[in-house]
């Protein structure tokens, strides 16, 4: 149901799983200020080479000073996912997404940037969907879009089918009710169907998406509540795919 356009907008989201990008950013600040005890051959830690870099860890679990502060990670793994946005089908629902990843709306009604960074996945239900996007809240009972009250479903993103893993879908309390909030899915979501504006696709990134539903996903039962926390820790908007 969903064609691969060459002429589609694109959306990254850069995810941070469980505090890595604080535990990156503590190793960094170790190794600038411990330069000297240590003997690193630089206070920058991407110049460091692999034997010394694999020095840190041991270094920071020794030191004093440093090893209740939390956890460090030498190497910030890559969290990016890439959305194909459906602007064609969803130009409504899309300049919506879109203005939300930019931040360039600025701030809402309640003062708030309008803004999907450093936004938390607030529901991820094992095999279900991982639902985030409440920015005002930040735990689904809020959202807010560009257009300062809530929009009508498109029809041709109802007709589009909950067929697969990594489809983006906009969340709602009933018709006509979309503001901010919306999911991915993690498997084919039938029920889904007619019901939710469909209105774009995970087509990068998908190792990261696997991962938040391995280490953070919960079940209905826990009412998804994360197992670690996961955030937009970036966003906004890439060009077309360029032709091969």
């Amino acid at each position: 149901t969903c064609r691969m356009d060459s002429k589609s907008a694109r959306a990254y989201l850069d995810i941070d799983l469980n505090g890595n990008r604080a535990a990156y950013a503590r190793a960094c600040a170790f190794v600038e200020a411990t330069n000297m005890r240590h003997g690193w051959s630089s206070k920058d830690l991407k110049s460091l080479g692999g034997s010394e870099l694999a020095r840190v860890p041991e270094a920071y679990e020794c030191d004093y000073d440093w090893k209740d502060k939390g956890r460090i990670m030498t190497c910030l793994p890559n969290e990016r996912i890439v959305i194909e946005l459906f602007e064609k089908d969803c130009p409504v629902t899309v300049k919506n997404f879109k203005a939300l990843c930019t931040g360039e709306k600025g701030k809402g009604k309640n003062s708030i940037p309008l803004h999907y960074k450093n936004c938390r996945f607030h529901r991820i239900v094992s095999g279900f969907v991982c639902q985030g996007g409440d920015f005002i809240m930040q735990n689904g009972s809020g959202g807010e879009s560009i257009y300062g009250k809530k929009f009508k479903d498109e029809r041709n993103g109802l007709k589009k089918k909950y067929d697969a893993r990594g489809l983006v879908g906009m969340c709602n309390t009933g018709k006509n009710s979309n503001s901010s909030q919306f999911f991915f899915t993690f498997a084919p979501q039938p029920k889904l169907n007619g019901k939710h504006v469909l209105f774009g696709r995970i087509v990068q990134g998908m190792d990261v998406f696997d991962m938040i539903e391995k280490q953070a996903a919960t079940t209905l039962k826990e009412d998804g509540k994360p197992n670690i926390e996961v955030v937009i820790a970036d966003c906004g908007l890439l060009g077309p795919p360029k032709k091969k």
